[in-house]
């Protein structure tokens, strides 16, 4: 039975209600924090990688992870490689860094709201380089 789940589905590390952790430390697999962590976490930045921040759950400090779920409560930056959920009553205080964001009514941030990715601009000038190959050589040879 347990076998047959997705590892998306899997929860490795639980944080509960009363626990509070202190100090940076990095994580293999997903999170599930409900209690209280005072330090930065990071993720082993594998593709699937989920950290989730419970209705209780509260962070005081950074968070890297490629996706992340909040229901409670961030001080700190968040850094979401690829997605960040924010469900009603998240609270993220610090810049929210994401390359696809959900964000749901009643959720907020306080900080900046940055898409991260390739910029349209560098985009065009990739095809401009493959359209006419000795645009990339001029390109080159200026800087």
């Amino acid at each position: 039975m347990w076998g047959n789940k997705k590892k998306g589905n899997q929860i490795d590390t639980i944080i509960a209600k009363g626990t509070c952790v202190e100090g940076n430390f990095n994580i293999a697999g997903n999170l599930f924090i409900d209690g209280e962590v005072k330090g930065d976490i990071r993720s082993d930045h594998s593709h699937e990688a989920i950290v989730s921040v419970g209705l209780n759950g509260q962070i005081s400090g950074d968070l890297y992870a490629p996706y992340v779920v909040v229901f409670g409560h961030i001080k700190g930056d968040v850094h979401a490689a690829e997605k960040v959920e924010l469900k009603p009553g998240a609270k993220v205080e610090g810049d929210l860094y994401y390359k696809v964001i959900e964000m749901n009514a009643g959720s907020e941030v306080n900080g900046k709201m940055i898409a991260m990715g390739e910029s349209p601009q560098l985009e065009h000038q990739a095809e401009a380089s493959e359209a006419h190959p000795d645009n990339e050589y001029h390109v080159a040879k200026q800087h």
